[in-house]
């Protein structure tokens, strides 16, 4: 075995004239090369790891020659005239610029599709007079609310008026009989002392009696001053029931106005209504606008296709691709170094995998020839 990795060696050393990286690549294999002819296995793994890297190479290669084309360009681009470069600026930077712009739109048709407002386009031509219809409808309600309550109000007061002018009636009532009584039992107690007790009765008879008219005058009076009260209490009560009635239907066929509104327009409101519709206005101008920033930026981005193919750079991917690089030549060298550092990282991977592949390869050889012996 020891013979083997010295002939392996050996032809590895002919092959990459003895250089020090090509001896280290066999030695640097993840494979236990030492038991290729002992295991089986190890002749798998090594096939296996051949397949991988020539697969690895399909993937890398184009990807470095694309990066070689990148740094072409753009070393082409450095050299173009000042007044071009400084034309391709110019359009990058408004294009950098009008992007920003367009973000700030996309956030603001984003933030008013939380509310669905499409619907309303179909009312846009005459959606202020719908406003103030119901602007009007809500403050014709708001009157007949205000109405209502007045009325609830006189007809609760009339309703205690009513209840202490019957209990004043009632007590009229008791004073009659009363001054009936003590009249009656004034006449019995005169009578007895005149013709009794043979007293004289005259003057107190005249006071009696003069007491007993006044009473009943007073009894008289006020029985028919609550009699007139409460015929007009009555009257007025009917009547505010009944205008309460009518208020109470005009306030229903208006809630069902407003209802059938409310439902239609999707609202609770004429100011829910109000800022919806300045949430789709606002909506329909930013997509306008996102519409015309966008036309824009198509524009541009023609401009400059048009200025690199001018100047004889038909590859237009690369600049597309980082507009915001070449906005400025600090820009551009900062790309530079990127698509640089990025070539030489891809065309080591592919030299390194290439050359593992032909230590491989020589391997294998080796191995086929060994085991057809």
């Amino acid at each position: 075995m020891i013979k083997f990795m010295g002939k392996i060696k050996s032809k590895l050393g002919q092959m990459f004239k003895a250089e020090a990286s090509d001896k280290a690549v066999l030695s640097g294999l993840d494979i236990d090369i030492d038991h290729l002819y002992d295991d089986p296995n190890v002749a798998v793994e090594v096939q296996n790891r051949y397949s991988e890297n020539i697969k690895r190479i399909e993937v890398i290669k184009p990807k470095y020659r694309q990066y070689v084309d990148y740094v072409a360009i753009l070393e082409r681009i450095e050299m173009l005239p000042p007044k071009v470069k400084s034309s391709i600026e110019k359009l990058c930077q408004i294009h950098s610029e009008t992007l920003v712009q367009k973000s700030e739109f996309r956030d603001q048709i984003q933030q008013t599709e939380q509310t669905k407002t499409e619907y309303l386009e179909q009312y846009e031509g005459h959606m202020q007079d719908i406003i103030q219809m119901m602007k009007g409808h809500e403050e014709n309600q708001g009157l007949v609310k205000r109405d209502l309550a007045y009325l609830e109000a006189e007809k609760s007061e009339l309703i205690y008026h009513k209840d202490r002018y019957t209990g004043a009636y009632g007590f009229i009532k008791s004073a009659f009989i009363g001054v009936a009584s003590i009249s009656a039992l004034a006449a019995l107690i005169l009578s007895t002392l005149y013709f009794v007790y043979n007293k004289q009765i005259l003057l107190p008879a005249l006071v009696i009696m003069v007491a007993v008219i006044v009473a009943t005058v007073w009894v008289y009076v006020f029985r028919r001053y609550l009699v007139y009260e409460i015929n007009k209490n009555q009257k007025l009560i009917k009547r505010a029931i009944e205008i309460t009635n009518k208020t109470k239907i005009k306030y229903i066929n208006n809630q069902k106005v407003l209802d059938y509104q409310y439902k239609k327009y999707k609202v609770d409101s004429s100011e829910m209504l109000e800022l919806r519709y300045e949430n789709y206005r606002a909506k329909i101008s930013a997509k306008s606008q996102y519409r015309n920033i966008s036309n824009s930026i198509a524009a541009m981005m023609s401009d400059i296709e048009d200025a690199l193919e001018a100047n004889g750079i038909d590859d237009k991917g690369l600049v597309l691709d980082h507009l915001d690089y070449f906005v400025s030549k600090q820009g551009r060298k900062m790309l530079m170094s990127k698509l640089v550092e990025r070539r030489n990282h891809l065309k080591e991977e592919y030299e390194r995998t290439e050359k593992e592949n032909n230590v491989i390869n020589l391997v294998l050889t080796n191995y086929k020839s060994q085991v057809l012996r």
